[in-house]
């Protein structure tokens, strides 16, 4: 199975020529009773403001727009929490790695819009985003793994988002509250900044700062640098992680588009002892295939672990292989 699965996004994926897109401007007549130079004296001022407007405009949505793709065609579990429709996401995913071995596991995550809620409500499913857990806590079932999110306030940009959220499992309900802002930083730069907090009747509060930055380089391809910390009352210590990468979007072929997302990053605790955890490089290749619905992904990683802070650092190669079924989109 784990082997059959990797063979299949192997096989169904990336042989296909990276593209460019090309744009037009039209050019502006000069009205009839004017020279071209009285006309370029008259409208200089007027016609540069408008340009260095338009061109701002332009990046500006061009940045904002690639983000937005680049979220939710990975599946990023913030993006599609954000949007205003119901999304679903169904994974298969077999991971093969050097030294741990062979897991394959099921997972759902996305968001459902509750009806006659006034699109207020969602039910939110965290599927398996390991920047979600506090550490040490991955196999503890008082995580949630499906919750409700209620909208508090949203300003009328867009800016900044305040929402409710209740954790819901077997140990209880976990209250909390998520506060989002988003912008763009430059007309090339998009900034995401997120702060969750949440409260668990055994195991106290925790909480999550996660902050995203984007670099568009064309209109294919970004520079994403993401940054988490996530701490807890009783958790050991804080666990952070950083990550940079570049996505490249690939020509759509057949109606079906491509991306690789090629990222170094490295993860650590800082309390009881502080240490690198791990370094990281890694490839993702992900592509939409047979269906619009289905994706297939492969995601091999070169890793630099270390299990404790004495521990001695190893080197390892894994593999993940996932299938994916978008619904609700």
């Amino acid at each position: 199975m784990p082997w059959r699965l990797i063979s299949i996004c192997l096989t169904l994926s990336f042989a296909f020529p990276l593209g460019a897109l090309a744009l037009d401007e039209p050019v502006d007549a000069v009205p009839s009773g004017e020279t071209q130079a009285d006309h370029e004296v008259i409208d200089a001022p007027v016609r540069g403001s408008a340009w260095v407007d338009s061109s701002h405009r332009f990046a500006t949505d061009r940045t904002l727009a690639l983000t937005r793709w680049v979220d939710g065609f990975f599946g990023d579990s913030e993006g599609d929490s954000e949007i205003a429709d119901s999304r679903l996401r169904l994974k298969v995913t077999t991971d093969w790695d050097e030294r741990r071995g062979v897991e394959t596991r099921l997972s759902i995550g996305g968001k459902i819009n509750l009806p006659r809620l006034e699109d207020r409500v969602d039910l939110v499913f965290r599927g398996d985003d390991p920047d979600e857990l506090v550490e040490g806590d991955q196999d503890d079932p008082s995580q949630s793994q499906v919750g409700l999110q209620v909208r508090i306030d949203q300003s009328d940009t867009g800016k900044h988002r305040t929402d409710f959220t209740v954790g819901l499992s077997s140990a209880g309900p976990k209250p909390g509250v998520k506060y989002l802002y988003q912008t763009m930083w430059t007309p090339k730069t998009s900034l995401r900044v997120s702060q969750r907090a949440q409260y668990d009747f055994d195991d106290g509060a925790f909480g999550a700062t996660k902050l995203d930055l984007d670099y568009a380089l064309s209109e294919r391809s970004l520079i994403r640098t993401q940054n988490r910390v996530l701490y807890g009352e009783d958790s050991e210590g804080t666990k952070w992680s950083s990550n940079t990468g570049v996505v490249r979007q690939w020509a759509v072929a057949n109606g079906f588009e491509r991306a690789a997302y090629l990222y170094a990053g490295v993860k650590g605790l800082s309390e009881p002892d502080d240490y690198i955890e791990n370094y990281q490089v890694g490839l993702r290749l992900r592509a939409q295939g047979i269906r619009e619905f289905l994706f297939f992904e492969l995601e091999p990683t070169f890793n630099r672990r270390a299990e404790g802070p004495s521990s001695p650092r190893l080197s390892a190669w894994a593999v993940e292989a996932r299938i994916e079924f978008l619904l609700f989109d």
